[in-house]
């Protein structure tokens, strides 16, 4: 299991791409994109006015490599089955590439993740479902943005809703658990695989909407 904190997400997913680009080149094992089985990505996790965001795997590009589908619907199923087993809602969020796994998928590598909600708004229907589960009170405030700092200096400790983060890191340690269990886990995420990856040069420019987001070149 490696960990990692992605450097300039914010201006084009520098980080993760540049990473991604040299594990390519890379002929050490354990260090070569063909040793990465799986991205989980977690980004972000303790919004004040939180949503318990699953990335839902039928919304995947549709340049997305054919080989990362079986697995990343599997990985939305997963985290769904712990919320449903926990009586916690939770929220379909869009699989688009928008964070720093979209250069793991965009090289047929499986992804999953959760998200707690950014600059969205939300809806009376999003806050009424999570107060029927949680509380009346605790699903939040209807009509306002998710994370009113988002990209903003007042983003500090204090803005991170505990009780969001504590059960989205309960997830994240759950799918973590199941995944280090499977006997055969490249099996388990590729059923059908005949690892194939995008052209080196073309498959992330095309992929996400890194130019749409940003407004920014892609290098």
């Amino acid at each position: 299991v490696r960990f990692c904190w992605w450097g300039a997400e914010e201006v084009g997913l520098l980080g993760s791409d540049f990473h991604v680009k040299q594990a390519k080149i890379n002929t050490t094992v354990g260090e070569r994109l063909d040793d990465y089985l799986i991205n989980l990505n977690y980004d972000m996790l303790g919004s004040p006015n939180y949503i318990f965001g699953i990335y839902d795997g039928r919304t995947a590009n549709s340049n997305t490599p054919p080989q990362a589908l079986p697995g990343s619907n599997k990985m939305t199923a997963l985290y769904r089955d712990w919320f449903n087993q926990q009586k916690l809602p939770w929220t379909n969020t869009d699989f688009s590439g928008r964070s720093d796994y979209g250069p793991f998928l965009a090289e047929g590598i499986v992804a999953g993740g959760l998200f707690s909600g950014a600059d969205g708004m939300k809806s009376l229907e999003e806050r009424n479902y999570y107060d029927q589960l949680l509380g009346q009170g605790m699903g939040g405030i209807a009509g306002a943005i998710h994370d009113p700092c988002y990209h903003r200096a007042c983003d500090s400790i204090q803005n991170i809703n505990v009780f969001a983060f504590e059960k989205m890191v309960q997830a994240a340690a759950y799918v973590l658990e199941y995944l280090g269990r499977q006997d055969d886990l490249k099996q388990w995420l590729y059923p059908n695989q005949t690892t194939t990856r995008l052209d080196s040069r073309t498959q992330q420019r095309d992929y996400n909407s890194i130019n749409e987001y940003f407004g920014l070149p892609y290098s």
